[in-house]
């Protein structure tokens, strides 16, 4: 909305939509994901897509009655509709007749918090929850773990001895852009997904050593390392759903794990990549729906990062409910004073193992400080964990953002990017 030289823009803040306003002449663009029809019905579309995989045979040329079959399912912080994917894979199990109590569901945590049986109800559904046995993965446990060898690029891999001892693994889930391995989706539902701590930090420094931006860039060298070893453990099926923004079904693949995943990045692309043909001085980039923690929320800084000038800032808009999220190290090494001589320390095992995790995933975060400031307004962060990431702590309501934008220069350029979460801004 414009109204005396002023334009309205709505900005999502997790569960409501706020609004501010921006000089016209200031305001260059207003970037979301690329809006899409979506009139797809999901039961169809998955029982077609199980009919006819990409990269292999459906799920009943290879299964048989006597395997045990592990589900594993994306976590709370994505938005796949697995309740109706794993309802239409077990009727198919069933068809070939794999007994309920051969079947399990893992929650792939990677390093996320454990979710509740109530979240855990929510993301299966009812009737699958009550029926079949689930779980959260394990990445701390020493006992739920076993050793699976060494993984391209040196990683040692520990995973979780219920995936590992599986016949048959499928992984569900949903395919978005990802800071440190291009994309979510496809392998990475195993590796990291089902992982111990030591290994997802592995596989996140295989990530911060490439030091650029490859949000949005499928074909990175931590993803096709994570690939190479998941070929030599195997994961037999994926299914995977493009979901838009609002929580709609796009469009679903389902296969091999890196064809169909492919496939699945296309769909992906259509939606969350989002160009502009001028760089400026301010971008205010809400978290959405990254929304729950720091750890989650600067997703958005790596989202909104390649459309800043040299020398300009990030505005990083963010509810951040859970705080500083489950490394409370995080914020630190955002900074990175001496991200280069620590990231140097990790990779020759001279760092403590239980660092390299938040030091990887903010090493992506100190890398865009080196370039640009970072600004961040939220009521879940304080100004000391603020300071302490090298963040400027400009406030917590919507008034403080309003602020910020009205004292700043007024001949400086400002974008917006709406869902900073889960979609990426290029340069044209």
């Amino acid at each position: 909305m414009n109204n005396c030289g002023y334009t309205t823009v709505e900005i999502p803040f997790g569960s409501r939509r706020d609004s501010i306003s921006i000089a016209t002449s200031r305001l260059i663009d207003v970037l979301s994901p690329n809006p899409k029809e979506t009139h797809l019905d999901q039961r169809k579309a998955i029982e077609r897509v199980l009919s006819n995989p990409i990269g292999c045979g459906p799920i009943e040329s290879f299964v048989k009655s006597t395997d045990s079959i592990v589900i594993i399912s994306e976590d709370i912080s994505r938005f796949a509709r697995t309740d109706i994917i794993i309802e239409e894979i077990v009727k198919r199990l069933a068809h070939v007749g794999v007994p309920d109590d051969q079947i399990l569901i893992v929650m792939a945590l990677g390093s996320h918090r454990k979710m509740t049986e109530k979240e855990i109800e929510h993301k299966l559904g009812s009737t699958i929850y009550k029926r079949y046995k689930s779980t959260n993965s394990e990445f701390r446990d020493p006992s739920l773990l076993t050793y699976m060898g060494t993984a391209p690029g040196g990683v040692e891999v520990l995973l979780d001895k219920r995936v590992a001892n599986a016949d048959i693994k499928i992984g569900v889930g949903s395919i978005v852009p990802h800071p440190a391995l291009g994309y979510t989706g496809g392998a990475k539902i195993v590796y990291p997904g089902t992982v111990g701590e030591d290994t997802v930090a592995q596989l996140h420094l295989r990530a911060a050593i490439i030091d650029e931006n490859i949000m949005g860039v499928v074909e990175n060298q931590a993803r096709l390392e994570m690939e190479q070893w998941v070929d030599t453990i195997g994961l037999d099926f994926i299914v995977n759903s493009i979901v838009t923004p609002d929580n709609k079904t796009y469009e679903i693949v389902a296969g091999h794990y890196v064809e169909a995943h492919r496939a699945g990045v296309k769909f992906a692309e259509e939606i969350y990549k989002i160009g502009t043909r001028t760089a400026v001085d301010n971008v205010i980039v809400s978290s959405h729906t990254a929304d729950f923690d720091l750890w989650q929320a600067t997703k958005a800084v790596i989202g909104g990062e390649r459309i800043v000038k040299d020398g300009g800032r990030i505005i990083l808009y963010t509810p951040c409910p859970e705080g500083v999220g489950p490394h409370p190290e995080f914020p630190y090494y955002c900074k990175g004073d001496k991200i280069k001589e620590d990231l140097a320390n990790a990779i020759k095992g001279n760092f403590p193992s239980s660092q390299i995790l938040p030091l990887s995933v903010g090493a992506l975060i100190a890398r865009v400080q080196k370039r640009i400031k970072v600004e961040i307004i939220s009521p879940g962060i304080t100004a000391e964990e603020a300071a302490t990431a090298g963040f400027n702590y400009a406030g917590s309501t919507l008034a403080d953002l309003q602020r910020l934008i009205d004292n700043q220069d007024q001949s400086s350029t400002v974008s917006v990017l709406t869902h900073g979460g889960e979609s990426f801004s290029i340069l044209l």
